[in-house]
């Protein structure tokens, strides 16, 4: 599936779940989406790296999609870094109490595995959120290798 259709599904599922902060999609093109989101893991894990995680979590690629769309947008304040780490569990809830029943194991799994993104986002990615970032669609100068191409 092409980058673009990839986005324009999630986009779909992000409206479908009703999940917080889909609001930020709206400012982009999927194009622009498209070079942001890098599925899920850091922008400092190797491309296949994130390629493996997400094919293992597919159920969380809607809210990993997110996450990255406010990564981007970081202002570098630790209160929006907090929310944005709550939001991913939150909207991994959302997405595995929609797509699996209360009898259905995956439903636990999912759950865990968005509290587990969110924990470790929230314990070891300050310094990508607080660095700023140049890529095709931002204008922000980089500090750090942490975000960007």
């Amino acid at each position: 599936m092409s980058k673009i259709n990839e986005v324009k599904r999630l986009l779909k599922l992000a409206e479908k779940y009703g999940l917080e902060g889909r609001g930020i999609l709206s400012k982009y093109t999927p194009a622009a989406l498209a070079k942001i989101y890098n599925g899920i893991g850091p922008d400092s894990f190797p491309e296949w790296l994130r390629d493996v995680i997400s094919s293992l979590h597919p159920s969380l690629a809607v809210v990993a999609f997110i996450h990255d769309i406010e990564w981007h947008e970081s202002d570098g304040l630790k209160e929006k870094f907090a929310e944005s780490n709550a939001r991913f569990k939150t909207n991994g809830y959302r997405v595995a109490k929609a797509e699996y029943g209360w009898y259905n194991p995956l439903r636990y799994i999912v759950m865990n595995q968005a509290r587990r993104f969110g924990n470790l986002c929230q314990l070891f990615g300050w310094d990508a959120w607080a660095s700023s970032c140049q890529c095709d669609v931002s204008t922000k100068k980089c500090k750090t290798n942490n975000k960007g191409k």
